[in-house]
């Protein structure tokens, strides 16, 4: 008996040192990041969607032990230089927001696996983001994308990328550098969508999904096999 009173005492314990690194704030009405929240220095997980905040305190860069931000459904129009202070961040969405622009210093965020970017108003990404050398998937639709970074090849560990609903006009030759590269999303990218020659040499890629506008180099459509399947959307 003593062992399992012994036993529960230790969960409630771990439980609650679980609790103080994750915090859920999501859909709370929020205008603002309780101050609160700028105490916990050992806080891992902040969960922020679905609130009003307009503007990212710039003390979010002093949350250096950050491993996951959720800020998705807000109302962003920037995000803080200081950003680029959290190093540990490994997943940063910022989705359904109005940014428009995003700071050179996000490609300080090395750690960085997840970037999710859907529904904004973003022009450009910047260059910077060759540096997130960890980067696995890069979600950018509806947006207003009217080109690539060419350093966006920098990103050795790009498995996904999803570029729907922009108005890209062709992906830049860079893309071929992305030699782990698996699935490429480019449906209503953009008009006329050209898809260089240089994207042949990815040889772990697996899906590609185009609608009726992207126009294909014609050593890809030589290379659908058992592994290669290009999918024609039907949105």
């Amino acid at each position: 008996m003593r062992i399992l009173v012994l036993f529960f005492l230790c969960f409630q314990v771990l439980n609650l040192c679980a609790q103080k690194k994750t915090i859920n704030l999501s859909r709370k009405r929020l205008t603002r990041i309780p101050e609160y929240v700028f105490e916990n220095k050992d806080l891992r997980v902040l969960k922020l969607y679905g609130n009003q905040i307009d503007t990212l305190d710039p003390r979010i860069g002093e949350m250096v032990n950050l491993e996951k931000l959720y800020l998705a459904k807000n109302k962003l129009t920037e995000l803080p230089v200081e950003i680029g202070n959290l190093k540990k961040l490994k997943i940063l969405s910022v989705s359904n927001n109005l940014l428009t622009k995003l700071p050179e210093e996000l490609g300080e965020m090395e750690a960085l696996q997840q970037l999710w970017l859907d529904q904004n108003q973003l022009k450009d990404l910047p260059s910077s983001i060759s540096k997130l050398k960890k980067l696995e998937t890069l979600q950018v639709r509806f947006n207003w994308l009217d080109s690539l970074p060419s350093t966006i090849g920098d990103c050795s560990s790009l498995k996904f990328l999803y570029l729907n609903r922009n108005n890209l006009g062709a992906l830049p030759e860079s893309i071929g550098q992305l030699k782990s590269l698996r699935e490429l999303y480019v449906s209503s990218a953009g008009p006329l969508l050209q898809v260089p020659e240089s994207i042949c040499k990815i040889r772990m890629l697996e899906l590609i999904e185009i609608d009726q506008t992207v126009v294909l180099p014609t050593c890809l459509l030589t290379m659908q096999s058992h592994r290669l399947r290009i999918v024609m959307s039907s949105r």
